[in-house]
């Protein structure tokens, strides 16, 4: 751990990002798509979704590590809007520009920053409700049936970050709105402090009463994002009543998290990353909450968590192939590595795949002590990857159970879940 000071949780981080860098980087099949991609995620999004995590990780150690990954990720809008047809829905796409604008506040690269501009304003302009029902609102997608929380908290913080970097009278109005949508609907429970899931066309609630943890999350770093705005402490007095109340709903007798909506064994590929999602955006609470009784109590709840996994939920064998490691779109390019981590982490380790490593490389990375640093000539790592070899449908990429689809008219390829098909519009339905 010298490396960095001696702290588990960079120490941690560094190890599972090697692992899931050998592992699972790049995808045998990324000239297909026009976006980066790792071997095995479930979908478009959660490839935007590891890039603030990897970026994290840069920040809170003061590293470099895969700087390369990061800066060969950036993309335009309309090369994401090709990822697959008609266009993406808006919580996807918003995944980018939250990671987009992260990496420009890491790297100061002005590009990622635009391109998180474009993408705001895309999703605005394409998503938002402006016949004023329900106060307005994103809509989830291009079906327009219902608005659901976490395309909303998204596109709140989004324009909370835009608004504190360009100091804009257009961020800031839809800002306002933004709010006023997610509390005029009532959007966290005034018993509970918990977060409804999403709302239908007439403004009730439309599914789970209990949302997810990973929106949560974010809504917990958009309050303190406006914390840093206003510095009215009244948005640190929510964020602490959102945190600890998703995190007491969703936590075992031992304290430890668990996506209670769906663990132990009823969760999605999707679902896999977003106990990691709430406590990286935890992690932005904690950076600027300055009540230090407070923040002690997260900060033990976050180690505990460390702890646990390391102890209940790892596997690094040696030989590393005794774990049992999925690889979706074939053999990865370097050994594989280890360790890797169960989705479940209370334990005991089953399987390893991209989205809950990259879910335990959250939880370590929120757990890096302030002022960590890295220190060594492995502080820069950033290893050679071979270019992708443009490829189509033509070309038989996919895994067996998923099906090629071609979108026309700008030629935009995708691989369809085993659970879709393919229509005559180049649609996966």
């Amino acid at each position: 751990m010298g490396m960095f000071g001696g702290d588990l949780g960079a120490y941690m981080a560094c190890k599972t990002e090697f692992a899931h860098q050998s592992n699972w980087f790049p995808s045998p099949i990324a000239g297909l798509f026009s976006y980066l991609i790792w071997n095995g995620y479930d979908g478009f999004w959660q490839n935007g979704a590891v890039l603030e995590t990897i970026t994290n990780f840069m920040y809170y150690a003061n590293h470099t590590r895969y700087k390369n990954v990061i800066s060969d990720s950036y993309r335009d809008l309309y090369s994401l809007l090709e990822a697959y047809g008609p266009y993406p829905s808006f919580d996807d796409m918003g995944w980018y520009a939250m990671a987009f604008i992260r990496i420009y506040e890491v790297t100061g690269d002005e590009e990622f920053l635009q391109a998180g501009i474009d993408i705001f304003n895309w999703c605005w302009k394409t998503g938002w409700d402006k016949s004023k029902t329900c106060e307005g609102g994103m809509f989830f997608d291009n079906l327009f049936n219902f608005k659901a929380s976490i395309t909303n908290v998204q596109m709140y913080f989004v324009a909370a970050k835009l608004h504190r970097i360009q100091n804009d009278t257009d961020s800031l109005h839809k800002l306002k709105k933004l709010e006023n949508f997610i509390f005029e609907n009532k959007m966290i429970n005034s018993s509970t402090f918990l977060l409804i899931d999403s709302i239908d066309l007439n403004c009730t609630y439309n599914g789970s009463s209990q949302g997810w943890t990973y929106e949560s999350g974010i809504l917990v770093a958009a309050f303190a994002e406006m914390y840093k705005l206003h510095k009215n402490e009244t948005y640190l007095l929510m964020a602490d009543k959102l945190a600890w109340s998703t995190i007491t709903y969703n936590s075992n007798g031992s304290d430890i998290f668990v996506e209670k909506n769906c663990e132990p064994d009823q969760c999605n590929e999707d679902q896999l990353m977003y106990k990691g999602i709430f406590v990286r955006n935890l992690r932005y609470f904690l950076d600027v909450l300055p009540d230090q009784s407070k923040a002690e109590k997260y900060w033990k709840w976050i180690n505990d968590n460390i702890q646990h996994i390391i102890k209940y939920s790892i596997c690094d064998e040696s030989p590393i192939s005794k774990c049992n490691i999925t690889f979706q779109d074939g053999p990865p390019y370097y050994n594989k590595s280890g360790p890797v981590f169960s989705a479940n982490w209370i334990g005991p380790f089953t399987v390893g795949a991209p989205m809950q490593q990259t879910s335990a490389l959250d939880l370590f990375v929120s757990g890096i002590k302030p002022g960590t640093l890295c220190t060594g000539k492995y502080c820069d790592y950033s290893p050679y990857y071979p270019p992708p070899q443009p490829m189509t449908c033509g070309s038989h990429p996919c895994p067996t159970d998923q099906q090629c689809c071609e979108y026309s008219p700008y030629k935009s390829y995708t691989c369809c879940t085993p659970q879709q098909k393919c229509n005559k519009d180049g649609i996966c339905v």
